[in-house]
């Protein structure tokens, strides 16, 4: 009994000792935080950040290059001269020398009319036109003496100028019952035959040139500010045809419909080897541009929807610069709008945007 009054007291001062001991060691329960060399939070926390927001890229640097630029358009060829021939004398004809789609020389004959009668007609208009300049002469000679007078000179005057009128129109007939080429093309259409009656106005055929033959493109009107009159151009043809040519006509009116502007070029055609209405791949040669040329997969969009490459600034962040292409090829294109120097990114430009800090490992 007297052994349990003890244990209390004596476990009591033991609990005391231990407290007062813990006290002591520990800096009587309150913790101090450290000083001096710890690092701040926020400054640990800025800097964590910061390495998160560089991204690894490869880049490449690209130069300015001069390129010749090429417009490649479809046209068609055309005939350069046509023209409907039109019978100006009435009568029968009696030769066509030339067959449909023979070659004919500029002033040969396409048909003949007959012209018999009309020539008895000139023959009969030349004597009276002898007779009344015979008139004439003797009126003058008496209107000398005073022996007539002059209404009788001045009708006379009338009779010769009448006489030569008459001959005149009959010869302009003589011409027309000949009808000639009036340039050297293809008799395309013959729509009479020999014997055939004509009335004046009737239609004899078609006549076209297609030496040199004519190339007709529609340029869109954006483009068309790029060719001018003698602009080069080289002509392909499915059946492998290839010629060279030049800008003669430029339209000065669009298409209402297509806002396309007609231009027109003119190709050497000896033989007459290239018929009209044929397809025509025309490749425009333009002026030499400064371009940079990369792979089509590198380009992007900026904010306003133009196309763009991500490119490096000096300060190594990222910058979207647009551009234009102007070429494009099978492995790369042609783009213009970039400084003559211009670092783009070539590996993980899908992972940047602007602004972002890169650490770029530059290809050679």
């Amino acid at each position: 009994m007297d052994l349990k009054s003890k244990v209390g007291p004596i476990t009591a001062v033991v609990v005391a000792t231990a407290a007062v001991t813990w006290m002591a060691v520990g800096g009587n329960g309150i913790t101090v935080s450290p000083t001096g060399t710890a690092p701040n939070e926020n400054t640990v926390s800025s800097q964590t950040a910061e390495n998160q927001l560089t991204y690894s890229v490869q880049a490449k640097t690209l130069t300015a290059k001069s390129i010749e630029m090429h417009l490649t358009l479809s046209g068609k060829t055309q005939v350069d001269e046509t023209l409907q021939l039109i019978n100006s004398y009435q009568g029968r004809i009696t030769r066509l020398p030339i067959e449909k789609g023979q070659f004919v020389k500029k002033g040969s004959t396409i048909a003949q009319i007959d012209n018999r009668t009309l020539k008895v007609q000139i023959e009969q208009a030349g004597l009276l036109v002898k007779q009344r300049q015979l008139e004439l002469e003797g009126i003058k000679k008496l209107n000398a003496q005073n022996l007539t007078s002059k209404v009788n000179l001045a009708q006379a005057e009338t009779d010769l100028a009448s006489a030569r009128a008459t001959e005149k129109a009959l010869l302009v007939d003589l011409e027309n019952t000949n009808v000639t080429a009036p340039f050297s093309g293809i008799l395309n259409a013959l729509d009479v035959q020999e014997g055939q009656v004509l009335a004046v106005g009737a239609n004899i055929g078609t006549l076209v040139s297609i030496n040199p033959i004519k190339i007709s493109v529609n340029i869109p009107q954006n483009k068309i500010q790029q060719v001018t009159l003698g602009t080069q151009g080289n002509i392909s043809l499915e059946s492998g045809y290839e010629a060279e040519g030049f800008v003669s006509y430029i339209s000065a009116t669009a298409n209402e419909s297509s806002r396309t502007i007609t231009v027109e070029m003119q190709v050497n055609n000896p033989g007459n080897r290239i018929p009209a209405g044929l397809t025509a791949a025309v490749d425009f040669v333009l002026d030499e541009q400064k371009a940079h040329a990369f792979s089509a997969a590198l380009l992007t969009l900026d904010d306003t929807g133009r196309t763009a490459i991500k490119a490096i600034d000096i300060d190594n962040r990222v910058v979207i610069l647009p551009v234009d292409i102007v070429k494009s090829e099978r492995d790369q294109v042609w783009v213009r709008g970039l400084p003559d120097n211009v670092n783009i990114i070539t590996v993980g430009q899908g992972f940047v945007s602007a602004g972002d800090k890169v650490d770029a490992h530059y290809q050679n």
